[in-house]
């Protein structure tokens, strides 16, 4: 489905849309710091969006928009008398809130507590939230189409990877063992077999060392002289292809 903001500039809309389904990657994914990193990038593209709304001139993608003008262009467009009041009075508190997950925190927080996780999820949200409101507003879709739209971009996304004290877990059900490894190898940069086979849902280790050897031979995965296993651009493929990265309980 090609979606388009006909209120915004097509640049603008197709920015927007572009960076929240990075985020939705990343969230899939597990991959909190970029996850945060992606959320100041679909903040960055508001402004824009923001900008046009006031009728000024779009900063170009790539420039720079100084911290003093961010500040100005959500003020500006907060008092603003002519702009949607769910606008004014409520995506402009959440962007700026992603700007400040971008600007100001990192992995590290007050007392050694990692808040990573629920920062991005709530980047997922707020993010969710903003492009549902600006398709409402300024689409151009009748009712019925605009709450499908909105209906199919606020579905709940949950990770296919779940993180608990540093211990990864695949949370879908319905993998086999050679979708989990490539799952598992979109997360980790390399793993060893032992990992994987306690990871994975095959409990016959004679088995399982036949599926890597298979994976291996295909060119899905690749074997390293360390022996360690790494994800090949044929597996990173089919981990699109099939969707691996999604999960609807």
């Amino acid at each position: 489905m090609t979606l388009s903001i006909r209120g915004l500039p097509v640049v603008v809309g197709e920015k927007l849309i572009e960076e929240y389904l990075e985020i939705k990657k990343r969230f899939s994914m597990n991959d909190w710091g970029p996850g945060q990193l992606k959320g100041g990038r679909f903040a960055e593209v508001l402004l824009r969006a923001y900008q046009h709304l006031l009728g000024e001139t779009l900063t170009p993608f790539g420039t720079d928009i100084p911290a003093g003008e961010k500040t100005r262009i959500t003020n500006a467009v907060q008092n603003s008398a002519t702009i949607d009041d769910h606008v004014r009075q409520k995506t402009i508190p959440l962007t700026r809130l992603l700007l400040d997950f971008r600007n100001n925190r990192d992995v590290a927080h007050l007392g050694g507590f990692d808040a990573n996780s629920m920062d991005t999820q709530f980047v997922m949200t707020s993010a969710t939230w903003i492009l549902c409101e600006l398709i409402r507003v300024y689409g151009g879709y009748r009712m019925s189409e605009a709450q499908k739209i909105v209906d199919g971009l606020a579905v709940k996304d949950y990770p296919v990877i779940v993180e608990r004290r540093g211990e990864l877990f695949i949370s879908r059900h319905n993998l086999p063992a050679e979708k989990e490894v490539l799952v598992l190898l979109t997360k980790n940069p390399s793993a060893t077999r032992e990992f994987l086979f306690d990871k994975t849902s095959d409990s016959n280790a004679s088995r399982f060392g036949k599926t890597l050897a298979s994976m291996v031979s295909s060119k899905l995965i690749g074997l390293g002289k360390d022996g360690d296993y790494f994800i090949m651009p044929r597996g990173q493929a089919l981990v699109l292809k099939k969707s691996l990265l999604t999960y609807s309980p």
